[in-house]
């Protein structure tokens, strides 16, 4: 049988608890609170609560000896009490802003995977997590739900094509961190992956497998779009004089991405190209499928590499060459970005690591790389 949640008088998080040890309270009614787990731990109750919340100010075994006298005892804590005492939600706000002329459909399969990991990360410290596909600068009921009380803080998934509207949000001082690129003068926090380095590390590859007419697809009005394209673009420059390459606007949604080839590769008079870098791995796939419906063979006519490495881009055919971003990495940085903000510590933004992934769609027979 679970113990029942009670307050105390003093408005303190307890639970009734039959099971306490030999050196803690003895009744079956007593209450175990945060203060006798901090007696039992041999710290300040503000050290135990900074560890329930797993703040950096608290060190990796001593939030790991806490919650195991949390978990031995029985210890949870009182929610509506937590709230009413401290004004915190323990709810995050992650938000997917749609981009401006687009549906509000969440088209980018990596952002998805983003918020789907999020949810796990979040769950396993605490907190709850209120997903919203509206922009929380948008004249939208509940967009801000910092704002609005009902949330401690806000993870923003992608700098949309917008980045006006986020600084002048960013401006406000809500707890904020952004998944996208550093751009100059920008004045909230990201975490990103380096998209210029991925850029390059495609038009590098497809440089060296001898591809001399490459297509880019993708939104540049979105930063790490436009730093993909120019980290492609610059490396196929320095390899060769000769390079000819395009870039095309292309959503993220399948739909359009396949229409956009479509018009493209299927045009009367349109340049050839044997090689297409896609901003997505959605765009990417949807590129082959209108290259397969115009009777054009990938890889041995045309090469496709895509962005993300999202989780069917090795079970694709062909194989997908793309650029890996590694969801649990971005959602653990993510995390600890914005718990780290809510504390008042000072924090920067992150770059994260990247690799080329080399599977078949690049016409390579490498052995895909897991």
């Amino acid at each position: 049988m679970r113990p029942a949640s009670t307050v105390d008088g003093t408005g303190q998080d307890s639970v009734s608890c039959a099971n306490m040890s030999s050196d803690g309270p003895s009744s079956p009614q007593q209450p175990v609170t945060m203060a006798d787990i901090a007696r039992l731990a041999g710290v300040a109750e503000s050290t135990v609560s900074r560890a329930l919340k797993d703040s950096n100010r608290v060190s990796y075994d001593m939030k790991k000896r806490i919650r195991a006298l949390v978990d031995q005892h029985g210890y949870k804590v009182n929610a509506r009490a937590r709230a009413l005492r401290t004004r915190k939600t323990n709810t995050i706000q992650v938000a997917i802003p749609s981009s401006r002329g687009t549906s509000h459909r969440i088209a980018n399969t990596f952002l998805s995977e983003l918020s789907s990991a999020l949810t796990e990360e979040l769950s396993s410290r605490g907190y709850d997590m209120l997903i919203s596909k509206a922009s929380p600068w948008q004249d939208v009921p509940g967009a801000d739900a910092v704002a609005g009380g009902r949330a401690d803080g806000i993870i923003v998934l992608g700098q949309s094509n917008q980045p006006e509207k986020l600084a002048d949000y960013a401006a406000n001082g809500a707890p904020m961190v952004v998944w996208g690129a550093q751009i100059p003068g920008q004045n909230y926090v990201t975490v990103g992956t380096d998209n210029r380095l991925g850029g390059q590390l495609v038009g590098e590859h497809l440089a060296k497998t001898g591809r001399r007419r490459i297509i880019f697809f993708g939104d540049l009005r979105h930063d790490e779009v436009r730093l993909r394209q120019e980290g492609c673009m610059t490396a196929l420059t320095q390899a060769s004089q000769e390079q000819q390459t395009l870039s095309v606007a292309s959503p993220f949604d399948p739909e359009s991405a396949y229409n956009s080839a479509i018009n493209f590769f299927g045009g009367r008079g349109a340049p050839w190209h044997d090689a297409v870098f896609a901003a997505s791995d959605v765009i990417a796939m949807a590129t082959v499928q209108a290259l397969r419906d115009l009777n054009v063979r990938v890889p041995e006519d045309v090469a496709v590499v895509g962005y993300d490495d999202i989780m069917v881009a090795s079970y694709y055919s062909p194989a997908l060459t793309t650029v890996r971003q590694d969801p649990e990495l971005a959602v653990k940085n993510l995390v600890d970005a914005l718990v780290a903000k809510m504390s008042g510590e000072p924090i920067r933004s992150i770059l994260l690591p990247t690799k080329l992934i080399v599977r078949h769609s690049c016409g390579m027979s490498l052995t895909p790389t897991a």
